[in-house]
């Protein structure tokens, strides 16, 4: 395991050893790489982790930055990961799929104190992040996932409209992500996720459905889509933002050829008279938005926020959010 850290000598020609603001796990990947750049233009000292030191290198060549170490980790073994947790104050994991891989993550995070924030959209991903909420406030750690452009531009809009003292009975939220990039891990992570199938919250019951059936239209970003229910942290994040005990989380299927270079979050809240109130999120292209919201996050975990499970939308709140470049929130009717 290599370990660059960075610190000034002490009497007796020992060194201090300063611990990294930002451990990035997966630095060496496309949004890994995007979120520590954005953290090394902030001026912070950033850790890059990840099986591959050549691939970690080259990252940390073109960061081009004395800010910059490097650690090599194997998810598959416990000592490797404490040793990476205990690296840095914050921990962003970028590796997925997060269902299987983020448990033991979390569990060296909370082990060493360290902040944990992830990006994981995978429905049962988020739900166990969030299922780790006493364990988190016992041990004075805060957890955070969704940190990317799913679940948070879904989120976001339902934030915005519960804040205007709309209270809903049931929710729907969909989205449209322009993407720059077809990486192996989104890939992997989408084929994991399938095998859950359909799946929504009827009555505060999670219902589960053959992935396809509920195919259905929505207007949103100025075009009328075909979307169709999916197991996504999507349904988590606006469940818990709304406190409705109906809800279905909608995107539009793969390769369906939608040609815009405009990224939307959609939401829609059914209230107790039976009114409908929509919002929608409007950014750029869905990895960039992801670099700049999971930065975002892991620099307000340096300020000590309280300890628990959070997603990343709620711990920052809409309007932090919407400060993102290029992002706008819009209300209607």
């Amino acid at each position: 395991m290599l370990h660059h850290y960075f610190g000034g000598p002490l009497p007796g020609g020992k060194s201090v050893i300063m611990r990294n603001d930002f451990v990035v796990l997966g630095a060496s990947g496309a949004t890994g790489g995007l979120i520590a750049e954005h953290l090394v233009r902030r001026g912070a000292r950033v850790a890059l982790a990840g099986r591959d030191a050549a691939r970690l290198g080259e990252t940390a060549a073109r960061l081009d930055s004395g800010r910059v170490s490097v650690l090599t980790v194997e998810i598959a073994d416990a000592g490797s990961l404490a040793a990476v947790a205990r690296a840095g104050r914050v921990l962003v994991n970028t590796v997925g799929p997060f269902t299987r891989l983020a448990p033991p993550v979390v569990t060296a995070c909370l082990d060493a104190g360290t902040a944990y924030v992830d990006l994981a959209n995978e429905r049962a991903a988020v739900r166990t992040l969030l299922d780790r909420e006493t364990e988190a406030r016992e041990r004075g750690v805060a957890l955070v996932t969704g940190a990317g452009f799913g679940p948070a531009a879904t989120e976001v809009p339902v934030l915005a409209l519960v804040g205007q003292g709309i209270h809903p009975v049931a929710v729907t939220v969909a989205s449209a992500a322009a993407s720059a990039y077809a990486t192996e891990g989104v890939r992997r992570t989408v084929a994991e996720t399938a095998a859950e199938g359909a799946t929504t919250y009827r009555a505060g019951q999670l219902v589960r459905a053959p992935l396809g059936e509920g195919a259905t239209t929505l207007t949103f970003g100025g075009t009328t889509r075909t979307v169709i229910p999916v197991p996504v942290g999507d349904l988590e994040a606006a469940r818990q933002a709304s406190g409705a005990l109906d809800v279905t989380a909608y995107a539009v299927p793969r390769g369906s050829g939608d040609p815009e270079d405009r990224s939307y979050g959609y939401a829609q809240i059914t209230d107790a008279d039976g009114r409908i109130h929509v919002a929608e999120l409007s950014t750029g292209e869905g990895f960039a938005f992801t670099g700049a919201l999971a930065a975002e996050t892991a620099t307000r975990l340096l300020d000590g926020p309280p300890p628990g499970a959070w997603t990343a939308a709620r711990l920052l709140g809409a309007e932090r959010v919407a400060a993102l470049p290029g992002t706008t929130i819009e209300l209607g009717r």
